[in-house]
């Protein structure tokens, strides 16, 4: 028997609402992960009384403790969709990723497809893309390896070279009130695997890996 489980019915937010095809669901999916969970990976199941359902994992860096990622399904009226998911409100983006889950028919066989589905995305090669300057990291960019999608990333102007974050600004890599996008940063000059299979070839050959790590001081945001 697996020392854990994810997605306990027992442990979910109002389980007396986890009825019909949610339970269906909810059973397959936690039978089909019970041989791989992991403790390191935080789970939720959120049922609500009009027989929706909600069921998501948590990534985090395990040895900075960063929060990463949010992503998990939702089940209704007969369908699953899966995506990243608010790190707030667990609802769905606007507009799909390209390794959105989109899928129709019985509760027990989407719940199967959905147990796949998160195995998928949990080999997702995570990596963080560290900036240097004159010997210190100004920025770092969690972000999907095969994909390049940003996770958390975070900038520190006051240790950035001197005239980058108006350039970048002029640029438009900014969101809201002056959150700084570090896809418009150069190389950067080095990189650490955190999550994930990291294939040969993802990341090109000029930046260097590192395992040794040094502080990024700052708040991180997506």
């Amino acid at each position: 028997m697996p020392g854990h489980q994810w997605f306990d019915i027992e442990s979910s937010e109002d389980p007396e609402e986890l009825t019909g095809d949610a339970l269906a669901f909810a059973t397959v999916l936690r039978e089909r992960t019970a041989s791989w969970a992991s403790e390191d990976v935080d789970d939720l199941l959120l049922p609500d009384a009009g027989g929706a359902l909600i069921a998501a994992l948590s990534l985090a860096d395990p040895v900075s403790h960063h929060h990463l990622i949010h992503f998990g399904v939702h089940l209704g009226e007969g369908r699953v969709r899966g995506d990243r998911l608010h790190s707030q409100l667990f609802s769905l983006p606007g507009h799909p990723s390209g390794w959105a889950l989109t899928a129709s028919g019985d509760p027990r066989e989407l719940g199967a497809e959905a147990a796949d589905w998160f195995r998928t995305v949990l080999r997702k090669p995570v990596v963080l893309y560290v900036w240097l300057h004159q010997g210190y990291a100004y920025a770092g960019r969690y972000a999907f390896a095969d994909t390049g999608e940003t996770l958390i990333q975070n900038y520190q102007r006051g240790r950035a070279p001197h005239g980058q974050a108006d350039e970048l600004i002029a640029a438009g890599h900014v969101h809201g009130r002056g959150w700084i996008q570090t896809t418009g940063l150069p190389r950067p000059d080095l990189y650490l695997h955190i999550h994930g299979n990291l294939d040969p070839g993802l990341i090109p050959p000029s930046i260097p890996v590192t395992t040794r790590r040094g502080p990024i001081a700052g708040i991180w945001y997506e």
